[in-house]
Order: C-alpha cells, then sequence, then structure tokens
C-alpha cells in the first residue's frame, strides 16, 4: 500500500510532519513525503528546472499512491498542500483530511475528501491508525455524516 501524505513542511510544522510519516511508517506502510524528495545534483538546476522536477515527482508519486492523508492546519494550510488535495481528489483517489485545529476550513478542504476530521496533535497517532487500517480494508468512507464532522466551513 502506498500513502501520499500530504501536509506543512514549513521549519514550525516539519516536527509534526515527520512524527506523522513515523507513526504512518511503524505500521509498515509504504509513505511518500515530498518534504523528502532529494533530487540528484539539485544545485545543477535553476530555480525554475529544480521545481519543475519537484512538480513532476510529486504529481507521479499522487498518481501512484492508493491514498492520500493530509494534514491541515485549517485556513493556514499551504497552497501545495491544498493544490495536491484537490489533484488527489480530482483523479478520484480517497483523500482523508486531519485538520489539527477547531477553527474554520475551506469548504473546498472539507468537501474535497472521502473523510474529515478535527484532531489535535495529540490525538494524531491514534488517528492514523484508524486511518491506515480503512485504507488497508478498502473503506473508503465516501458517505460523509454532517452530524459527526462538527467543522464549520467558510466559503475560500
Amino acid at each position: 500500500m502506498k500513502i501520499y501524505l500530504a501536509g506543512p513542511c514549513d521549519t514550525e510544522n516539519r516536527s509534526l510532519m515527520v512524527a506523522a510519516a513515523k507513526s504512518v511508517r511503524a505500521i509498515n506502510v509504504d509513505v511518500y513525503c515530498p518534504w523528502e524528495l532529494k533530487i540528484e545534483n539539485a544545485w545543477d538546476y535553476s530555480q525554475e528546472a529544480w521545481a519543475k522536477l519537484v512538480f513532476n515527482a510529486d504529481i507521479k508519486a499522487i498518481k501512484e499512491c492508493d491514498a492520500m492523508i493530509m494534514i491541515s492546519l485549517g485556513r493556514k494550510s499551504t497552497a501545495g498542500t491544498n493544490w495536491e488535495q484537490g489533484y488527489a481528489y480530482g483523479l478520484n483517489k480517497p483523500v482523508y483530511v486531519l485538520q489539527i485545529t477547531e477553527e474554520t476550513t475551506s469548504l473546498m478542504t472539507f468537501w474535497g475528501c472521502s473523510y474529515f476530521k478535527n484532531t489535535s496533535r495529540k490525538n494524531l497517532e491514534k488517528d492514523l491508525d484508524w486511518i491506515i487500517t480503512r485504507i488497508e480494508l478498502k473503506d473508503y468512507l465516501t458517505d460523509i455524516s454532517l452530524e459527526d464532522l462538527k467543522c464549520q466551513t467558510v466559503l475560500t
């Protein structure tokens, strides 16, 4: 099974994403983490050429994954993470969003997934284990129960 793990990879949130990847890998799941991508001889490329190589590698990984797990910071998520989610959703990949905030989220993030849950850093590992079990069972939870979601959405 291949999982694409999307989420913020800035300095402030890197430890969160590293912990999420470690948690999923502990269950013997193949995980692609965009922030771990190494481009051979990267310094030999212009910024634009390097960016295109990264973009193409991420697209390939999304196409090849069985499912995407997105760690969201709500409306503070990055443009890259949101784009990855939308692309995976457009390819009909199961997309699981774990939002680590009780704040509002974009209606596009909320509805552009197979499963959405507000969680906390403390409960992230437990929620990731539960999601991996659902993916292994091919239980993609496409029927979202509005009563269970308890998430405020906004137009953007």
